[in-house]
């Protein structure tokens, strides 16, 4: 037994740290989520899934910081210690959807994950297959590097992190791609799961039945449910939850779009606001330009993305704590889309709506190859 854990514990840590190294966590993702978390997920505390998600954290715990839930936690009323998986001002199904976004849990064929040590009868998601998650991330890596293009067909840690679906991260899907079609692609997405968030779909709504143009772009052609999406392969806690995944999964995008490698924000003047039923709430900076992963620098990319830069925004005029609290105080309000539609709209205003997505001057580097 010992021998076993030896061998396969070397590996499995030297893999992480491979992909640490190399600077490739674009998105700060936390692994770090709470025993209630895991609870509703349904993932297990078997000896063997504590030693990867052990072997996991300490390969990448210096390089990963839970800003997001630190966020969100602030959203719901935390003016403490609101970092961490003891920081559970907001719900654990809330902070599980704002993971949502940098690990979505997904299948695979064995013939797509071919050479690639995955357990494809099982859901993927980095907490119960560090090993097979991190082996995917480095091969989409490496194909964007080579110029592929990741959409509908392709796995979703792919379409995430380096394909069609980055607008999750408030980004661009490729260099030149104009403001004003990421922009849109937002507030749809913003739509789509703003309802969800109220209940107006059910588990067993399918994608495709969704009338929202870029829902019917990502998913239309497959035969996915909310449940597929939101919870695939998770115990019946967190599947009677999914609103709160979807609120969350809402608030990592509206949160990324503060951070510099992600977009780049004109200061707020504190003068202008945004209007919502609850009460109006400065506006934040008007977005000069959305980023494109595929040409940045890793490292910057992620220095970027740390608790250290967050904090120094958090006074800012219309800061993503302060819009995170008014999305909080309209949900509980049950406000419909058309009512908050306007203030997603401000939130995301655009100094320029033709101007092309790019790496950013602080953040052009040496990252994967530009896929246009």
């Amino acid at each position: 037994m010992i021998r076993t854990f030896t061998q396969t514990a070397r590996p499995l840590s030297a893999a992480l740290l491979l992909l640490v190294a190399g600077g490739a966590w674009a998105y700060k993702l936390s692994t770090h989520s709470s025993e209630e978390e895991r609870r509703l997920s349904g993932i297990t505390a078997s000896t063997w899934s504590m030693v990867q998600r052990e072997a996991a954290r300490l390969s990448i715990s210096t390089f990963t910081e839970p800003v997001h839930e630190e966020i969100t936690n602030r959203s719901y009323g935390c003016n403490a210690a609101c970092d961490g998986s003891e920081a559970l001002n907001a719900p654990a199904a809330v902070l599980a959807g704002v993971r949502w976004n940098d690990d979505p849990p997904f299948a695979m064929t064995a013939n797509q994950a071919r050479g690639i040590r995955c357990n494809t009868r099982e859901t993927i998601r980095f907490e119960t297959q560090p090993v097979c998650w991190v082996g995917l991330f480095l091969d989409a890596n490496k194909g964007a590097a080579a110029g592929k293009r990741y959409g509908p067909g392709d796995a979703m840690l792919y379409r995430t992190h380096f394909g069609d679906l980055q607008f999750l991260h408030a980004m661009a899907a490729r260099n030149g791609e104009p403001a004003f079609v990421t922009k849109e692609r937002i507030m749809g997405w913003s739509e789509f799961a703003w309802r969800a968030s109220l209940g107006e779909y059910t588990l067993d709504t399918r994608l495709k039945e969704i009338q929202i143009p870029v829902i019917q772009a990502s998913f239309g052609r497959t035969q996915w449910r909310i449940l597929d999406l939101y919870t695939q392969g998770a115990g019946g806690g967190l599947r009677r939850m999914y609103e709160d995944v979807a609120f969350g999964s809402l608030l990592h995008t509206l949160q990324d779009s503060y951070a510099a490698g992600h977009a780049q924000r004109e200061e707020s003047s504190g003068v202008r606001e945004c209007p919502l039923a609850t009460g109006a709430v400065p506006a934040p900076g008007a977005i000069a330009e959305f980023h494109a992963y595929n040409q940045q620098d890793h490292d910057l990319h992620a220095h970027a993305d740390t608790g250290a830069a967050f904090a120094r925004y958090l006074s800012d005029p219309g800061n993503s704590v302060d819009i995170g609290r008014a999305l909080v105080k309209a949900r509980d309000r049950k406000l419909a889309w058309n009512e908050v539609q306007p203030f997603f709209d401000c939130v995301f205003t655009l100094q320029r709506s033709d101007a092309p997505a790019s790496p950013g001057d602080q953040f052009e580097g040496s990252g994967v190859a530009s896929s246009n």
